[in-house]
């Protein structure tokens, strides 16, 4: 069996890792940024983090917010305009999935322009080029979009999300940063810790799963388990420590893939974009019964009650009570 691992080039972890950004895109020959992001983060002022750290460095960029959640085909192609009009040479992916995935579509539909309906981008398309490069910058503790090679799109006109699958998407550097989580609602919070636990669990029974990602996945279960809580209740520390799971997560699930729960939470975000359910929500949602489900295949069982017994300690001797 021959594994493929895909990571970013350069990541970058800890408080303060975004002030590593100008010094990293001037190492590349870079002269000037286009901010993906969403209005949201611009009223908290997570945006001005950056620009901040930017403009202290005197480097000129563009900020683009037309970014929704469950972010339509019409916002990516809104975003290739926009980024063609800039005279950027960089992207930067400034949020939590919604922009991050957005900032993907942009960059990959740049540089392939041939996909510029994006819908023909659905599941591994044939793109020829490196996306624009990307620094990924997550605000959130769950969606990992700064080190992942899937991005997440809805065709608003058929009332689906689609998964585009690409290697070239995949940002250059990556910056996980804490401080940009401070401003995030609590029950964000929640929303993206189970997210990143989705991606971890999902990822460690995928039939994809190796002796490479297991270990990732395994250990965001761990980390997840212990800090979730505490970081809700604003444990600063236990908030540094989500995101670095939910990063580990990403790394384990963008090379193990996932599976039916988010399958079915990508169905339910895009049946009900008009009631914004958020996409952690939908997951935890599916993930007890598709976990039952699944059970019924001996390879899935057991590896479920491995999480349950040696990660999570939870009580029961048999497979079946433990799953169960």
């Amino acid at each position: 069996m021959v594994y493929r691992m895909i990571f970013n080039q350069t990541a970058y972890f800890g408080r303060g890792a975004i002030k590593e950004i100008p010094g990293v895109a001037r190492s590349h020959g870079f002269t000037k940024a286009f901010i993906v992001t969403d209005p949201v983060l611009l009223e908290t002022g997570t945006v001005k983090k950056v620009t901040d750290v930017l403009d202290e460095a005197g480097m000129p960029y563009e900020v683009f917010d037309n970014v929704k959640p469950n972010p339509p085909v019409e916002c990516i192609q809104d975003g290739v305009a926009k980024f063609a009009a800039s005279g950027a040479d960089f992207l930067i992916g400034l949020g939590g999935g919604s922009p991050q995935d957005t900032c993907k579509g942009i960059g990959i539909v740049t540089a392939n322009p041939e996909f510029a309906d994006v819908l023909s981008l659905e599941g591994v398309a044939d793109t020829k080029n490196p996306s624009v490069p990307i620094f990924g910058v997550p605000t959130t503790a769950g969606t990992a979009s700064e080190t992942t090679i899937n991005y997440v799109i809805t065709d608003t006109a058929n009332k689906r999300k689609f998964v585009a699958v690409d290697p070239h998407d995949i940002p250059i550097v990556a910056f996980v940063d804490p401080d940009l989580t401070d401003t995030q609602p609590r029950s964000l919070k929640v929303a993206t810790g189970l997210d990143a636990l989705t991606h971890a669990i999902e990822a460690y029974v995928s039939t994809l799963h190796c002796e490479y990602t297991d270990p990732l996945a395994l250990h965001a279960i761990e980390m997840i388990n212990e800090y979730l809580i505490p970081s809700y209740n604003g444990d600063m520390e236990a908030r540094d420590k989500m995101h670095d799971a939910q990063c580990l997560a990403g790394m384990a699930f963008s090379n193990a893939l996932l599976g039916i729960v988010h399958s079915m939470a990508h169905k339910t975000g895009a049946a009900f974009t008009g009631d914004h359910i958020i996409h952690g929500c939908a997951n935890a949602m599916y993930l007890g019964k598709v976990i039952q489900f699944n059970a019924k295949d001996e390879r899935a069982k057991s590896r479920y009650a491995f999480i349950a017994k040696d990660v999570l300690h939870l009580a029961g001797e048999t497979e079946d009570e433990l799953v169960g």
